[in-house]
């Protein structure tokens, strides 16, 4: 029997002595190890619910087991536990044959010196943490990015495979030395056949075009752009030119409230709004009502929403960083600070009906490349090769 570990950026949670995955979606993403492994210990942040949030799924396969570590958010909370941290993963390798550090993930780098050179390793690169420096906003946060990067390139050069999110932009940066190694591409996604839609006419009995931004989390001034995309929607506004703005994603420290407010005071407030956080079919939903996709994002492995918007048919305007490219042509790829190209470029789709209609049809087939039996072909294969050398 083969066991596996994991590590990656992700929370389970406690809730009267039982352990729960946050979704379905991390409950598919785990069970898709169990495919080639006979066992899984995963060994990531645990937080304590005393009210079971809904949507929670009970870890209840056998081959599963969880080995906790103290939960943090942020870089300040995990210097104040770095200890604790450190304590708890102090033998959490052992007994397990190979593992998968998903990185950047912080406990990932940390849990990194109890594998390399005592078993198998691969990594799954799913974040350039050289965009992070380059786009952090304060010396200390660069800092941080910078040590991230570096201790990413050391754990990767070391080992047995290394598999991105990308095609080819992280594998530049992110690769094994090591003899023998083996590397693949996939991302972590699982688009099924029935989600996707289809290429789409020009929605011209709308009055007014939505524009769709979905992010884990929803901040005013986070990574994700929100708030350029509001000086966007005035900036066309000025122009004569009206889209409707919803964002989606959860709202942690009152974001929702600050990007109203912004909005209000750029004179767009009836324009914009916030829908929350949404499953998988809420999300499917929200993705069929809107006209385009539009995430001015400044850091990225390989975006998953992207995907998501183009299965479903819509134009999509993002930033050229990290896979973006691969996926998003250079006419729709703007800087993340140009606002006024970012304008010029939604009100070209909004009002030209053959472009609007030429990205939605590019972007589809695009898509395909994609959906979850060819990933899952992709994964399988990388994990059987790491599998093999066991």
């Amino acid at each position: 029997m083969a066991e596996l570990l994991i590590s990656c950026d992700d929370y389970i949670f406690l809730h009267k002595g039982k352990y729960y995955f946050k979704n379905q979606e991390w409950n598919r993403f785990y069970h898709r190890y169990l495919r080639v492994f006979e066992g899984l210990r995963i060994v990531n942040r645990v937080i304590p619910e005393e009210t079971l949030k809904e949507g929670r799924v009970p870890v209840e396969d056998p081959r599963i087991e969880i080995y906790p570590v103290p939960v943090f958010h942020g870089p300040y909370e995990y210097v104040k536990k770095y200890f604790s941290v450190g304590r708890a993963l102090r033998g959490a390798a052992k007994g397990c044959d190979a593992a998968v550090l998903r990185l950047p993930s912080t406990v990932a780098q940390r849990l990194a010196p109890e594998i390399m050179g005592k078993m198998p390793y691969a990594c799954e690169v799913v974040f350039n943490a050289k965009d992070g420096y380059e786009s952090a906003s304060g010396m200390v946060e660069k800092l941080l990015w910078r040590v991230i990067d570096y201790r990413m390139r050391r754990i990767c050069r070391s080992a047995d495979g290394v598999s991105c999110v990308t095609r080819y932009q992280l594998q530049e940066r992110y690769r094994s030395e090591k003899p023998g190694s083996f590397s693949s591409y996939y991302s972590s996604l699982e688009l099924q056949k029935e989600f996707f839609g289809a290429p789409r006419p020009y929605p011209s009995a709308k009055p007014r075009l939505t524009i769709a931004h979905v992010s884990n989390q929803i901040r005013l001034n986070g990574r994700k752009g929100e708030s350029v995309l509001i000086e966007a929607l005035a900036r066309l506004k000025e122009r004569g030119v009206e889209v409707n703005l919803e964002f989606a994603g959860d709202d942690w420290d009152g974001s929702s409230r600050a990007i109203k407010d912004y909005a209000s005071k750029l004179g767009v407030g009836g324009q914009v709004s916030c829908v929350g956080y949404l499953d998988r079919a809420a999300l499917a939903r929200f993705l069929d009502s809107a006209d385009l996709f539009v995430l001015p994002t400044r850091a990225e492995g390989l975006p998953r929403v992207i995907i998501e918007a183009m299965a479903k048919g819509l134009p999509v305007i993002t930033t050229p960083v990290s896979g973006n490219p691969e996926l998003v042509p250079e006419p729709f790829l703007v800087e993340y600070s140009d606002v006024g190209k970012l304008a010029h470029t939604i009100g070209a789709l909004v009002s030209d009906s053959g472009l609007y209609e030429k990205a939605s049809s590019d972007n589809y087939s695009r898509s395909l490349e994609y959906e979850a039996s060819v990933l899952e072909a992709r994964r399988d294969e990388f994990y059987g090769k790491l599998h093999s050398i066991i």
